[in-house]
């Protein structure tokens, strides 16, 4: 039985790093550079680290499943990203210290704040993929298992003490 319950524990465990890791931790990643792109002061820099998120982010879909919105979709969000770098390249050609430059350069990092706010209120959903409840699933009825087997054994148990008696 402690074998058993012990395996549950690694299975659980086990799940839920490997839905971490599939599902959170690409956008999380993402997320950060997108903080650095934020801080940027310069256009390159900004695009370097806008260029690195986007190849982190899925490139399609919204996990959103229950009434989805354009604010969490990923392809508008990569379609976003592709803007906000064509503009950093394009501010990269100015003048630094200008007018221009410098509204420019203040777009992109209201923009990134955005962007930022509607992944991180995506990021509850992204738990929510069919592999993940396929595995939890599995963990429930292997817990529905092990709960007959110690049923099933305590019944047993108490056959043989009734006997012996």
């Amino acid at each position: 039985m402690m074998a058993g319950v012990l395996a549950l524990m690694i299975f659980g465990i086990a799940m839920a790093l490997y839905g971490y890791q599939q599902a959170v931790y690409p956008v999380d990643s993402a997320l950060g550079y997108l903080k650095r792109a934020q801080t940027a002061q310069t256009p390159e820099v900004l695009a370097s680290f806008v260029s690195k998120a986007k190849i982190e982010l899925p490139e399609i879909g919204n996990p959103v499943w229950v009434f989805p919105t354009a604010k969490t979709d990923l392809a508008l969000i990569q379609g976003n990203l592709n803007d906000i770098v064509a503009r950093a390249n394009s501010i990269a050609s100015m003048e630094p210290h200008s007018t221009e430059y410098n509204s420019g350069m203040l777009d992109i990092h209201v923009s990134l704040e955005i962007i930022q706010q509607d992944m991180i209120d995506a990021m509850p959903y992204l738990y929510v993929s069919f592999t993940n409840i396929m595995l939890s699933v599995v963990w429930i009825a292997i817990i529905l298992v092990l709960f007959a087997l110690i049923r099933r054994g305590r019944a047993r148990f108490r056959e043989q003490e009734y006997e012996n008696q």
